[in-house]
């Protein structure tokens, strides 16, 4: 019986030692975790794109979405839009397109604020899909 109690306190003990901001980013990364297994299982591939954004000198903030793996035809809408439209509207829409639904909303919210999150978003996206800046070329 002393032996369960033993053991039972020490483990309170390791518990008891866990700061709270320490329990609250651990707590918040199993909420991550368990949400991205969801997404996962409902769309299949999914993909988190994070960015901090500078909100004044001393002070920035972090936003994240998730997006499933955006669609040849709208990749197709992206580059024709980009030139009629211009890019952060094309940008826009080519995110919207691939946004998971529980992010959708949030995320046309943060892009009326900072615009320039449409452009940093379709960018990475744009990466997904093969368009990337390390392609090598050696002339023979």
């Amino acid at each position: 019986m002393e032996d369960i109690k033993k053991n039972v306190q020490s483990e309170g003990g390791a518990g008891a030692n866990e700061s709270t901001e320490q329990r609250e980013l651990r707590l918040k990364r199993e909420a991550e975790i368990k949400r991205e297994a969801e997404l996962r299982e409902k769309y299949g591939k999914v993909y988190r794109v994070g960015m901090t954004v500078p909100v004044d000198d001393t002070e920035e903030k972090e936003y994240s979405y998730y997006f499933k793996r955006p669609s040849v035809p709208s990749y197709d809408r992206y580059i024709k839009s980009a030139a009629q439209a211009g890019i952060t509207k094309s940008s826009k829409v080519f995110m919207l397109d691939a946004v998971v639904d529980e992010d959708k909303d949030r995320l046309t919210s943060d892009m009326e604020e900072n615009p320039g999150i449409a452009i940093t978003i379709g960018n990475k996206l744009t990466e997904i899909l093969g368009l990337t800046n390390t392609a090598n070329l050696k002339k023979l």
